[in-house]
């Protein structure tokens, strides 16, 4: 019962996210709207990030080297398999101890795996913002504010709370506010 109570509070507080997100953004619903709503369906949604790609520019390039100089791919692939091992525990805890059938299981490690994710979004916008930080060491102010106003021209605009649900970026306009405004 608990269960049930609690998948139908994630579909309501999705729903309440997707129609300010539609609103603050002037966006249409579509079918991936739909299917963020859904338990489970949400976990494999992918949400399109950019309507075309942006320019590969010096910053860009500065940007995606420091992800290399910092060790990011292997920092966050290390966290990703904590994570991972966290949610093999837990779900052989629920079908072990617990003796929750599989689908029962699998819907509570869903539910619990919200903040986790929520969690890993907010370390890889931390990367984000680092990465960003070294180009505009290796670059200037100038070219760091015309390569992010590209990327926010090419990418879907989202809130900062919607994109922390869903992406793992943070939005060029927080990019450029954090990075320009220090």
């Amino acid at each position: 019962m608990l269960l049930v109570i609690l998948l139908c509070l994630e579909f309501v507080l999705r729903l309440v996210l997707e129609v300010r997100e539609c609103r603050a953004v002037q966006a249409r619903v579509n079918a991936f709207t739909v299917m963020r709503l859904i338990p489970l369906v949400n976990d494999i949604v992918p949400l399109p990030e950019n309507r075309e790609q942006p320019q590969v520019g010096n910053f860009v390039a500065m940007h995606e080297e420091g992800h290399k100089m910092l060790h990011h791919s292997i920092l966050r692939n290390l966290v990703k398999v904590a994570i991972a091992l966290v949610a093999i525990w837990f779900l052989a805890a629920l079908m072990v101890r617990w003796q929750a059938n599989f689908v029962e299981a699998v819907l509570w490690l869903h539910l619990a795996a919200i903040p986790f994710r929520v969690f890993f979004h907010f370390y890889c916008w931390t990367q984000e913002y680092e990465a960003d930080g070294y180009a505009l060491k290796k670059t200037d102010k100038k070219i760091a504010k015309n390569a992010l106003q590209e990327l926010a021209r090419c990418e879907y605009p989202h809130t900062p709370l919607f994109a922390l649900v869903y992406r793992e970026h943070p939005t060029a306009v927080l990019r450029k506010k954090r990075l320009l405004n220090k």
